[in-house]
């Protein structure tokens, strides 16, 4: 059985797993659907609607944890009933078996002190005495934090209201940023070294979405370039091709650069990107490279034949002083 705790660190868990999810698989798909490249759809397992049935949706299972807490005569027995009442039917919600079992399953979520685990709040004496402390460190941590008074003793938050607080703030701060992910697989469950538990890895990258994650990055085009900037970049890789602000249609141009490099390989030309997978990529800059080495060479020759051709002029016309 777990504990409220448990389940506050499974929400949290299953918030991280949907940002993953949201970044690879979502935000992936959606940008091939609006380019309207040709592209078969992978399935993923999407836990949203566990995250509805635990915070997001209205009646959620910590919004009913956080009203029943509120109530000096709330009990586990009433709380468990008004969970049943409103979620008995989600396909996430693992009902009580009888009448007189007080738990429930949210999956693997399970508990039976979540009341008592919930009441518990911040003691208001601490709060103030960190405030208050000589060391601005600490008052900084607790700056903003509920100050005591009359209607903070009524209404004081639960940990749940609490917690869902911070995480909230926790996934704004992250949904900002451009994500890169590192996922942590156990070799086992008894931190031992030498000991590779071929069961529990599968496990677990079945649960993180690994497996989906590797078919869409293989199957997937990691590499999309702005029909302007692909023009730009590789432009010397086809005759007659101009820079992108003399192009009339930098797509039909990028077309004609990928026909004349990319030939017989993977690649997309959507509305209004080039989609390459990362071999294409290479390839690419191995193209570019050979040109612009071959460039190079031209340019160097004819500036050292200028500058032997000024000498030679020079000297010439001192000897004929």
């Amino acid at each position: 059985r777990n504990s409220f705790d448990q389940l506050c660190i499974n929400y949290a868990n299953e918030n991280l797993q949907q940002f993953f999810v949201h970044h690879i698989f979502k935000l992936e798909q959606e940008e091939y659907d609006n380019e309207h490249i040709n592209w078969k759809h992978i399935a993923f397992e999407d836990n949203q609607r566990i995250l509805d049935l635990i915070a997001s949706k209205s009646l959620n299972i910590i919004a009913l944890i956080d009203e029943e807490s509120r109530f000096p005569k709330g009990t586990d027995r009433s709380l468990c009933d008004k969970l049943h009442a409103h979620h008995s039917k989600n396909e996430n919600f693992i009902p009580r078996k009888t009448d007189n079992n007080i738990n429930f399953g949210i999956r693997h979520f399970a508990g039976n002190i979540f009341l008592k685990k919930n009441r518990d709040t911040f003691s208001q004496d601490l709060m103030k005495l960190l405030q208050e402390s000589q060391s601005k460190f600490l008052r900084n941590l607790f700056l903003n934090e509920f100050h005591i008074g009359t209607e903070t003793r009524k209404r004081a938050p639960t940990l749940g209201t609490q917690f869902k607080k911070s995480l909230d703030s926790l996934m704004s701060i992250l949904s900002a940023c451009q994500p890169f992910f590192v996922r942590c697989i156990k070799p086992n469950e008894y931190k031992a070294a030498d000991n590779f538990d071929r069961a529990l890895v599968c496990r677990q990258l079945r649960y993180s979405g690994m497996m989906e994650t590797i078919s869409i990055r293989r199957k997937g085009y990691p590499i999309r370039h702005l029909f302007r900037d692909f023009v730009d970049r590789y432009r010397l890789l086809a005759p007659g091709i101009g820079p992108s602000h003399v192009e009339a249609d930098c797509r039909a141009a990028a077309d004609k650069i990928c026909k004349n490099v990319l030939i017989n390989q993977d690649y997309q030309i959507g509305r209004t990107k080039v989609f390459l997978k990362d071999a294409q990529d290479v390839f690419l800059e191995q193209a570019r490279e050979q040109v612009m080495a071959r460039k190079i060479l031209i340019l160097q020759n004819s500036i050292r034949t200028w500058i032997a051709r000024r000498q030679f002029v020079t000297l010439r016309q001192s000897v004929l002083l």
